[in-house]
C-alpha cells in the first residue's frame, strides 16, 4: 500500500505542510494489524508510477484533528478493505463483510497537516490547506502519475483538500498540453465546510471537472453542530475567500442556487438521526478496539464503507436513505 503525504512526517504531531512524499507499506492484507503503527519506508518514484499509472485511483483523506500515525492507520485500514480479501471480509459472525471496490484500481490514505496547536489553529487552517491543495496538484499533474481516474473519499475538512486539490490541478493545466486524468467520484462524509461550498466560484473550476458529489450527512454530528459554527466564524474574519455560511454541509445537506452547475451530478445521503452518527463513527480507529471487529472498525464505520463501495462501483447504496437535491428556496 503507498501512503501519500504532505506533512513533516519527523514528528507526530504539529507537522508542516510539505510536498508530495510518497511512502510504502506493503505488503498489506487481511492479517495486517493498524495497531501500534506499521513502519513506513519511502517509495521510489519508480514504484509510485508502476502502482498509479493508468489506473483509478481513490484518495481517502482525512479531515481536521488527525496526527501523522492515526491517519495512516485510520485511512490505511479503511483502503485495505478496499483491496481484496480485507480484515472484515475474514470476520466471523457479525460478518462477514467485503468491502471490496473492483471500480478502483489503488486506494491511497492521505496525510495533511491539519493538527497543529489545537484548538487554536482551526480558524487559521485554509492556508495550509491551499498550500496542501496545490502541491497534490502537482502531483496529480506530474509525468510520474499519469492516473487515468481519480476519486476522492474524505471525512470532515478533507473535503477542502479535494475540492483545493482539483481546483488547483485544472486551473493550472489552463493552456497546457498537460494531460489530467478523469476525476470521477468525490464522497464527501461529514464535510466541515459550509453547506453552499459547491456554488463557491473558488471552487468553480472543480466543480465543473469533477463528474459526481456525494455528500453523507448527519443531524446527530455535534462537532458540526456546536464546534464548526465557532470555528468558521472566526476563520470569516481572517480570509476573506472562506467558503459561506456557518451551516456545515455534513450536518444539513447541499444548499444549491438554482441554475448550480453542482445540482445535477451532487447526490445526498443523510442518516437517520435516530442512528446517533456523530463525527468520529465514520473511519476506523485501530487506537480504540471495538470487538470482535478487527482494526477499530464498528457497525457505524462498517456501513459508510459500504456506502462508498457502492458508489464508487456506481451501484446503489442500500443505506442510508437518498435525499433529492433540490435548490434552496430563494435562489
Amino acid at each position: 500500500m503507498l501512503v501519500l503525504s504532505f506533512r513533516d512526517m519527523s514528528t507526530p504531531r504539529c507537522g508542516a505542510v510539505t510536498s508530495a512524499a510518497v511512502y510504502d507499506l506493503d505488503p498489506v492484507g487481511p492479517a495486517t494489524v493498524w495497531a501500534p503503527p506499521p513502519r513506513l519506508t519511502l517509495a521510489s518514484w519508480s514504484q509510485v508510477s508502476a502502482a498509479l499509472a493508468g489506473k483509478h485511483v481513490c484518495f481517502v483523506v482525512h479531515g481536521f484533528n488527525v496526527d501523522r500515525d492515526r491517519g495512516y492507520t485510520g485511512f490505511g485500514a479503511a483502503a485495505q478493505e478496499m483491496a481484496r480479501g480485507g480484515a472484515l471480509a475474514a470476520l466471523p459472525p457479525p460478518g462477514p463483510f467485503d468491502l471490496f471496490t473492483p471500480a478502483v484500481d489503488v486506494a491511497v490514505p492521505v496525510l495533511w497537516a491539519g493538527d497543529w496547536y489545537l484548538p487554536v489553529n482551526y480558524p487559521f487552517l485554509l492556508p495550509d490547506i491551499q498550500r496542501t491543495g496545490g502541491y497534490f496538484a502537482q502531483l496529480i499533474a506530474s509525468s510520474a502519475t499519469q492516473m487515468a481516474r481519480v476519486s476522492f473519499v474524505t471525512h470532515s475538512m478533507g473535503a477542502r483538500v479535494a475540492l483545493e486539490t482539483v481546483q488547483q490541478t485544472v486551473a493550472a493545466a489552463r493552456g497546457t498540453r498537460v494531460r489530467l486524468p478523469v476525476f470521477d467520484t468525490a464522497v464527501f462524509t461529514a464535510a466541515a465546510t459550509s453547506d453552499e461550498i459547491l456554488d463557491d466560484p473558488d471552487y468553480a473550476l472543480a466543480v465543473d471537472a469533477i463528474r459526481r458529489f456525494v455528500v453523507v450527512s448527519s443531524r446527530a454530528d455535534t462537532v458540526l453542530s456546536g464546534d464548526f459554527p465557532a470555528g468558521d466564524l472566526v476563520e470569516q474574519w481572517f480570509w476573506r475567500h472562506d467558503p459561506g455560511a456557518d451551516d456545515a454541509l455534513g450536518r444539513y445537506g447541499p444548499r444549491l442556487k438554482a441554475g448550480s452547475k453542482a445540482l445535477g451530478k451532487t447526490q445526498w445521503y443523510e442518516i437517520p438521526p435516530g442512528d446517533g452518527q456523530n463525527h468520529e463513527d465514520y473511519f476506523p480507529e485501530p487506537w480504540n478496539a471495538d470487538p470482535p471487529f478487527p482494526n477499530g472498525w464498528s457497525g457505524k464505520r462498517v456501513k459508510i464503507g459500504q456506502l462508498s463501495q457502492a458508489l464508487l462501483d456506481d451501484q446503489p447504496p442500500a443505506y442510508p436513505p437518498a435525499r433529492p437535491v433540490t435548490p434552496r428556496q430563494g435562489s
